[in-house]
């Protein structure tokens, strides 16, 4: 791939999926500072992966799979050097100007259940709340369609409950 493909390919890419990038920064780091530093890491990533990409899937999926594995050696670096502490910074959302507060504190609260979740469950999560099939999932996860159907079970079973816990310790 010529350096002018490259950035163009980037470049289209960024514009439909930005939006995809952002969600998964926020779903795996809790602040702001985490956030950006993780969003910048999956562009580099997103740069450094395009010339692999051989059309052979869409690129949504492309760019999904690409974000998942930076995100999850992320997760793994990040755990490693905080010695599994848990980082309760609160943190402001990246949100849209006409967000009233209590779609804030909605989507604050989703996020902060999703990051319980396991890193793979978290992804799964993304990619369903985002629409896609289980054989787009299965492309990006590397697991079986059948195996994302049970894990997406589990992982919104496990949401309902912390969701739950949340709503019955405000009210």
């Amino acid at each position: 791939m010529k350096t002018s493909e490259r950035h163009a390919a980037f470049q289209a890419w960024l514009c439909a999926h930005l939006g995809t990038l952002v969600k998964v920064a926020r779903a795996f780091a809790a602040t702001d500072a985490d956030r950006d530093d993780l969003l910048q890491e999956l562009l580099v990533a997103l740069w450094d992966a395009a010339p692999s990409f051989q059309g052979q899937s869409q690129a949504s999926t492309f760019v999904y799979r690409v974000a998942h594995n930076r995100a999850l050696n992320w997760k793994r670096a990040r755990t490693r050097l905080l010695g599994r502490r848990t980082l309760h910074t609160e943190w402001t959302l990246l949100t849209a100007p006409d967000e009233d507060a209590a779609t804030r504190e909605r989507l604050e609260q989703l996020y902060a259940a999703l990051r319980t979740l396991e890193p793979l469950d978290r992804t799964l999560m993304l990619l369903s709340l985002d629409g896609l099939s289980y054989a787009e999932m299965s492309e990006v996860s590397g697991l079986t369609a059948n195996h994302v159907g049970v894990r997406l079970t589990r992982a919104r079973a496990q949401l309902k409950r912390v969701l739950g816990a949340r709503e019955e310790g405000h009210g």
